[in-house]
């Protein structure tokens, strides 16, 4: 019977790109990939205090949180290649492409497209705390619980 109540649990608890699909503004696909990172990532992912906590610590500081999905160049790239005309959108609209990739400090078209994936991933996640934890959205969020 434990067997039974274990894997009927998995089925009761949504992803949060469930929970969250109807929240997203633009990039819902590249924000959705991210909320997949996030359930892998976050420890207990269905309070959702660790997800903004952990969403606010990557915003600061990326370098310092653990993505799960996004450690690696090798795992990094097959998420810009999955994601890339929105990572790129991203990139354009944050001024990226106007700098060389000398003047960003790197030598290779790789660690150029590392590099942008890794700041577009941070600014994603911006648009993304504010699209599930803003006040407006919460107010909306409680008002169709009544």
């Amino acid at each position: 019977m434990e067997k039974f109540t274990d894997k009927y649990k998995d089925f009761m608890f949504e992803s949060l790109e469930d929970k969250f699909k109807d929240k997203l503004s633009d990039n819902e696909s590249l924000k959705r990939g991210i909320l997949l990172l996030l359930d892998n990532s976050v420890d207990d992912s269905d309070n959702l205090v660790n997800v903004q906590n952990f969403i606010n610590s990557y915003i600061k500081d990326s370098e310092k949180v653990t993505l799960v999905g996004l450690i690696d160049d090798a795992e990094i790239f097959d998420f810009w290649n999955k994601y890339k005309s929105e990572i790129d959108e991203v990139l354009k609209n944050e001024g990226f492409f106007e700098k060389t990739p000398t003047e960003n400090n790197i030598f290779s078209i790789y660690d150029f497209m590392i590099h942008g994936t890794k700041i577009a991933v941070q600014k994603v996640m911006q648009s993304l705390e504010n699209d599930l934890f803003s006040e407006k959205n919460t107010q909306n969020q409680e008002e169709n619980n009544f």
